[in-house]
């Protein structure tokens, strides 16, 4: 299966191409340029390198949350937009997969070298939503969840840790995992080289053609989960 991979759901911007498990094409952004600016002319030579058309496309998989709320409107917007125009069955078919930005982001582990480097790891992808919030899930080492998608303190998260996982071997990834290592206190928390902590597109493919088992969806039923609502939002509920 051909597979497109878009993430701009944190600061730094991942495109990919994938066929049957292998990347043909990845590239990175994490300059000053924009996503809405950036994010198409990525996708469009990702697809040059990889030496296909967005028309060969089977499978088209965006991050779709949590993270940067405009990012994520950013890149399923781009996402749905080339689906519906490139879509194999002409009728918005069952042709893509959101993919939550945390998953993607503990199959970095994945791509980096899977079972073996796992091994008896705890996997904690955390990306930063301020005021001393990150959004977390927990994996085991076979990259299943131990916990799914929430909203959570530092404080909630270290207490958790340190009550469910003493004893074992925990490492984050994520833009927030400099910000965990810096102010959770636990003792078996692993650094991990910097490569690993950021959004890998080969990841998210990975990681969609797993959801993908479970059942695509039309670029029509396409939608973000952002799991908070948005500032405007939590200001206008508070008047």
């Amino acid at each position: 299966m051909l597979v497109l991979g878009v993430d701009s759901s944190c600061k730094t911007a991942a495109v990919a191409v994938m066929h049957d498990g292998k990347i043909l094409s990845e590239l990175n952004s994490g300059g000053n340029i924009s996503h809405s600016e950036n994010l198409l002319p990525m996708v469009d030579y990702a697809l040059k390198v990889a030496g296909v058309r967005a028309e060969d496309i089977e499978l088209f998989a965006v991050a779709n949350g949590p993270g940067s709320f405009t990012g994520i409107r950013i890149g399923v917007a781009t996402i749905k937009g080339l689906a519906f125009a490139e879509s194999l069955c002409g009728d918005g078919g069952a042709n893509c997969v959101g993919v939550s930005s945390l998953q993607a982001l503990a199959y970095n582990f994945e791509i980096a070298g899977g079972g073996m480097m796992l091994q008896d790891l705890i996997i904690l992808p955390v990306i930063d939503a301020r005021r001393r919030q990150v959004y977390n899930a927990v994996f085991d080492d076979a990259l299943e969840y131990i916990e799914r998608e929430r909203v959570i303190t530092l404080d909630e998260l270290e207490c958790e840790l340190n009550l469910k996982y003493a004893g074992k071997r925990v490492i984050f990834t994520g833009d927030g995992a400099e910000l965990c290592y810096r102010e959770i206190n636990f003792d078996g928390k692993l650094e991990v080289p910097a490569i690993l902590k950021k959004p890998s597109a080969g990841a998210l493919c990975m990681a969609a053609l797993r959801e993908y088992n479970s059942g695509a969806i039309s670029a029509a039923e396409l939608a973000p989960a952002y799991l908070m609502k948005t500032q405007a939002e939590r200001e206008y509920n508070a008047k």
